[in-house]
């Protein structure tokens, strides 16, 4: 006996009802920071692997945070930082360079380098070996100066929607994030299976020709005008795009500082033998762009990026001499405690998160 018709009618109502639940899931609610509960997220009841963002490790198996323990008052910002933002990590020590053996430096061109630069670039590969060692599938790597903006894990999860996006179309020249196509969804990563570091927040990128992703309309990105790298006389190539622009890129094009970057386990390894053992002749951002890029006629890394960065460095008010430990000293005294490029900054924003209140200050507002 055949079901009688509107029993294939209700099926097809419901399954058309699924299909779209399943493709709105998708877009994450970023659009105002009153929209995330920055401490309170409870990501273990979601079954959709892309929510493992919002778990306490952003969805890495382990985030790490480079700090010298001396440096008190940058690892209590941190803790602050990280604790309002439902987010654990583990301390690994900063090193200074002096105290770094010289039969242990891999070949290179490194006399001309700072004890300093010794120092960080030995203390991040520190971070790398743990990686390796504890066989982390995948872990975050930060300084202890790193800022974000209060809705990080929706952010997050923008980026990986669009990174997987990239990735599985690898012919892809530029796609919409409002529009992305239906791609087979990430099984080891929500950050996509096949990659091996996330440059996710640095001093400043360049814009490839091809492999974009752009985010329009994103209201946690400063209007152009404001937007800042290394050189903070540079204009942002992101001048030329819509106000509120943000754009995921396939392969991160001449970044700069290794403020904070993910790895995945593969990646590390592959690091750790070249930038521990094989050489060593510049500071170790610049060895890790190389890196990534392949340079002298070595193997390139599958190092997405994102512009602007979703973290940057938070600078306090006063001395500048304290922002840097790397950095020769300078005497220039900071009015006031900023942060470049994030608009609802979690440290500059602290005693409101601490206060459980909403209307967060927006350091960047838009021109009337």
């Amino acid at each position: 006996m055949k079901p009688p018709p509107w029993r294939y009618v209700a099926a097809a109502v419901a399954l058309f009802g699924l299909i779209v639940l399943f493709l709105a899931s998708q877009h994450s609610d970023s659009s105002e920071p009153g929209n995330v509960v920055p401490s309170t997220t409870n990501s273990h009841a979601r079954t959709d692997i892309l929510d493992d963002i919002y778990n306490t490790t952003l969805g890495f198996e382990k985030i790490l945070a480079v700090s010298l323990p001396e440096r008190t008052d940058r690892r209590d910002g941190l803790i602050l930082a990280t604790a309002v933002s439902d987010i654990e990590f583990d301390f690994v020590d900063g090193v200074h360079g002096d105290t770094v053996m010289d039969k242990t430096l891999p070949p290179g061109n490194h006399g001309h380098l700072p004890n300093s630069s010794i120092g960080s670039w030995r203390a991040h590969l520190n971070a790398v070996a743990e990686v390796v060692h504890k066989n982390y599938t995948s872990a975050l790597i930060m300084e202890d100066d790193a800022d974000w903006d209060v809705r990080l894990k929706p952010l997050l999860r923008d980026f990986a929607l669009s990174y997987n996006a990239l990735a599985r179309i690898p012919n892809a020249t530029t796609l919409d994030y409002d529009s992305l196509p239906l791609v087979q969804p990430p099984s080891t990563s929500p950050y996509g299976d096949d990659w091996d570091l996330l440059w996710l927040g640095h001093c400043g990128m360049h814009l490839p020709f091809h492999g974009l992703a752009f985010h329009h309309n994103d209201t946690s990105v400063p209007e152009a005008k404001h937007l800042r790298s290394w050189d903070i006389n540079e204009i942002s190539p992101l001048v030329t795009y819509p106000p509120h622009t943000r754009v995921v890129m396939r392969q991160a094009e001449m970044p700069v500082c290794s403020l904070v970057y993910a790895i995945s386990q593969r990646g590390a390894r592959k690091l750790l033998y070249s930038l521990s053992l094989q050489k060593l002749d510049s500071p170790y951002d610049v060895m890790l762009r190389a890196w990534c890029e392949g340079a002298d006629g070595k193997e390139a890394q599958l190092c997405p990026g994102v512009l602007p960065q979703l973290f940057d460095h938070y600078r306090r008010a006063g001395s500048k001499t304290v922002d840097s430990d790397i950095s020769e000293p300078n005497e220039e005294v900071r009015e006031k405690e900023e942060t470049l490029n994030i608009r609802w900054s979690v440290r500059l924003n602290m005693e409101k998160l601490l206060r459980g209140e909403r209307d967060y200050d927006n350091q960047y507002p838009d021109t009337l």
